[in-house]
């Protein structure tokens, strides 16, 4: 593994880096900087836990949360290779006995890659599924409330975050593949990529060298959680090991002069399928457990991860070839955007500014039909009448705009009929798509569905 070549803009950002840990009070965070031939930086800030006072090193460990579906799909993209699965196969299909309910199965059947891109349909886990803290077998966790997956609309429409999805996609590859899926990804993720300390359970050597995970007052510790579903939440690492992770997505799927996976798996990784805006062609979105997102004009990927004590983000631009990973020991987003804005700046700085598309002309006939007004039509967590949410969209003075409830009127740009940009975006990021003579606002996290059919 290379050295890190000494840099003085690298060390001022570390020092950022040490100053907002300082300023918020927490026990800890970890920095690693890479590209795609060496470590640029690497460092441990603060001590293990209040009451372990030994400084960071990279032999501690850490929890990455929701970072862990980017494994699980790397994972999967393995089992297809194997042909164990197809991404595109239905769940039932693969495994008739899986406890959910999806009353479009016939015209809407769910798939594994739904699964994976959060568009089964589904509000996320129960609060009973998020606070449960024996550790179970993915079969055992799958069985205690069924009843909280169960399709509030079509799968393959939208996309709605939910952990219960590469859960049950972890489950899936078991029934396929028959093997233990800790097994499965330990022999055909993490040791391929030389991941050594890499694992989704609390092995004995974790519990030795786990730094303290701490609440929003960095002084109160967080006991450990086990998280329902592994595949989703549960990975456990020393992070310098992550440099191989970040290293292969850079690299297009090399690792140390061999192709461990291929190009188009790792761009699979990171382009969406299943949402009725991937199909009208936008490639912006979440992928297999990578979310592209716009830093400066420039897209970047990556994903963050919540462990109850532990907050992470990685993110790497493919333009740049930079990367990296940071974690804290806080469960306070605050300190932690704060790195990433600094962290996500130096991806993208030394990259020419990105020219935005042509602005289409759209027909009167596509205005007419797109303009009006939208209910809500997905929620991660169910609160109150949430489907009595409106958007309107309307075209003023030779523009596009659109307006949540009674917030400001925003800009939309036309790249195509079905995919607009903001005026200051270079890339299409709302999709306004009409499928199966309806037609849907796709911006994100949020999805309307027009009214007036």
């Amino acid at each position: 593994m290379a050295e890190p070549a000494p840099d003085n803009g690298l060390e001022n950002i570390a020092a950022r880096i040490a100053d907002i840990r300082s300023q918020s009070g927490m026990a800890s965070a970890y920095l690693l900087m890479v590209d795609k031939h060496q470590i640029l930086l690497h460092k441990g800030f603060g001590i293990r836990a209040w009451d372990d006072p030994r400084p960071i090193t990279d032999q501690d460990y850490y929890r990455l949360g929701s970072i862990s579906k980017a494994f699980t799909g790397l994972a999967l993209l393995k089992a297809e290779q194997q042909g164990c699965l197809k991404l595109t196969d239905p769940v039932r299909k693969l495994a008739p006995e899986a406890l959910y309910t999806n009353r479009w199965e016939q015209t809407h059947p769910l798939t594994v890659a739904m699964l994976m891109e959060h568009t089964a349909g589904w509000f996320d886990m129960s609060w009973f599924e998020f606070k449960y803290n024996e550790p179970l077998s993915l079969t055992q966790g799958l069985k205690l409330r069924p009843d909280s997956r169960v399709a509030q609309w079509p799968p393959g429409l939208h996309y709605s975050y939910s952990n219960s999805g590469p859960g049950m996609a972890g489950w899936v590859l078991e029934q396929a593949c028959k093997v233990d899926f800790d097994r499965y990804i330990q022999n055909n993720v993490f040791a391929p990529l030389d991941m050594s300390s890499a694992t989704m359970n609390r092995t004995a050597e974790v519990a030795q060298d786990l730094v303290g995970g701490y609440n929003s007052n960095p002084k109160e510790p967080i006991r450990y959680w086990n998280f329902l579903f592994r595949p989703s939440g549960s990975m456990n690492v020393r992070p310098i090991q992550m440099t191989h992770f970040l290293q292969l997505m850079l690299n297009r799927g090399m690792h140390n002069g061999k192709q461990v996976f291929s190009d188009a798996q790792i761009e699979r990784m990171e382009t969406p399928t299943t949402t009725a805006r991937a199909r009208a062609g936008m490639q912006h979105g979440y992928g297999l457990g990578i979310r592209a997102s716009l830093k400066n004009g420039h897209t970047i990927y990556g994903h963050g991860g919540d462990a109850d004590g532990y907050l992470t983000r990685f993110s790497y631009s493919k333009d740049s070839g930079r990367a990296f990973f940071v974690v804290i020991t806080m469960f306070d987003n605050r300190p932690l955007n704060k790195m990433r804005a600094v962290l996500e700046d130096w991806l993208v700085e030394d990259l020419p500014k990105p020219s935005p598309p042509v602005r289409v002309v759209l027909s009167k006939k596509r205005i007419d039909e797109i303009v009006g007004q939208y209910r809500l039509a997905s929620v991660r967590f169910p609160q109150g009448n949430w489907q009595q949410k409106i958007l309107t969209l309307r075209w003023e003075n030779s523009w596009l705009e659109y307006q949540t409830g009674s917030g400001n009127w925003r800009k939309l740009v036309p790249v195509t009929d079905q995919m607009f940009r903001f005026i200051n975006q270079p890339t299409a990021t709302v999709g306004i798509v009409t499928e199966n003579n309806k037609t849907y606002f796709q911006y994100d996290n949020r999805n309307w569905e027009k009214l007036g059919y």
